[in-house]
């Protein structure tokens, strides 16, 4: 006689289950960093093929005006006649305005009316300069960065920001006297309404910065990073004269000194940090990244190399300087 044996499904204890999941927990902190390092990678080629895009638009620039864009026009246009005030409100288009076209811009290029300042809001579309500062340009954020929706509201409601940012040499941002000495003129400047050409680079266009990362913050109080408008989009090496004076290496902790600024001494990372009370012609805004270890810079060659945080501070001032006759070798 045969007797039928009922079989009894098993299933999973609970220790068997605690024992699973810990598995999977520790598989999971294991794999997390290589993911999160992986889409790093990814956000700093993106961020570097930016930059190449935006060297590429000013050599095409320069091909067709035979020199780069402005750092910034004042209006109404007089040579040599811009104030070293960053808040002054008849400054006009910046020089990433002018590069719209060579950036795949051309509808937004066509829009801006040059005759008027950066602060045209309410007009028809011809003078509404708002209607294309305040466009969020792809191209000129960093996917690196931390978003950042806030316009530059100080004054005038209508800059939006970016993370690029074209060197005024290794003195203050907005002193003309600097702009004018080759120990530290760059390659743009606003206060001189000037932009070079590969004749200015007399140390080399591989040894001349032309353009580099900056970083902005949630503030509509603080410049930094607002493309259209004159201060937001440049960048240099002094932080402000004293004694001692102040130096912006990439990435510094000290602070930044630009035109507007959201007053906050405490912000972390450090390097996040802007103080109004240091504002001025001697003043500046550092080159700044969300990257480890350093910045990336488009050099006016066209390449973009990635710069250590801890690169020497005399060869830093002396990249950011195109004609001061000092030789740089590896960097």
């Amino acid at each position: 006689m045969h007797v039928a044996r009922t079989l009894k499904k098993r299933g999973f204890t609970l220790i068997e289950l605690l024992v699973v999941i810990a598995i999977i927990a520790v598989l999971v902190a294991l794999l997390l960093p290589a993911v999160q390092q992986a889409r790093e990678a990814a956000r700093r080629s993106s961020c570097k093929n930016n930059l190449k895009q935006l060297g590429l638009a000013l050599h095409n620039y320069h091909d067709s005006h035979n020199q780069f864009p402005p750092g910034a026009i004042y209006q109404p246009l007089t040579p040599g006649g811009a104030p070293e005030n960053g808040r002054d409100a008849r400054w006009g288009a910046t020089w990433v305005i002018s590069l719209l076209p060579f950036i795949d811009q051309a509808p937004l290029y066509a829009q801006y009316d040059f005759t008027q300042i950066a602060r045209t809001g309410n007009g028809t579309p011809l003078t509404a300069n708002n209607l294309v500062t305040r466009q969020k340009l792809v191209s000129m954020n960093c996917p690196s960065h931390p978003a950042v929706n806030t316009f530059l509201t100080q004054d005038f409601d209508g800059f939006a920001k970016g993370n690029y940012a074209a060197s005024t040499g290794a003195g203050g941002t907005f002193n003309r006297n600097d702009s004018r000495n080759t120990q530290t003129r760059g390659l743009f400047s606003a206060v001189e309404q000037f932009g070079g050409n590969f004749s200015d680079m007399l140390d080399g266009s591989s040894n001349a910065i032309a353009l580099g990362e900056i970083i902005n913050v949630d503030s509509g109080g603080d410049d930094r990073g607002a493309w259209g408008w004159a201060s937001g989009p440049l960048f240099s090496g002094r932080a402000r004269t004293g004694t001692p004076e102040r130096f912006l290496t990439p990435n510094s902790n000290d602070i930044d000194c630009s035109p507007y600024a959201w007053n906050n001494s405490t912000a972390r990372p450090v390097n996040l940090r802007n103080n109004p009370d240091c504002t001025g012609a001697n003043a500046g805004t550092g080159a700044r990244s969300f990257h480890t270890g350093g910045v990336h810079f488009t050099l006016g060659d066209g390449s973009v190399r990635f710069i250590s945080e801890n690169i020497d501070r005399t060869t830093y001032l002396n990249l950011l300087s195109v004609a001061d006759g000092q030789p740089i070798g590896e960097f």
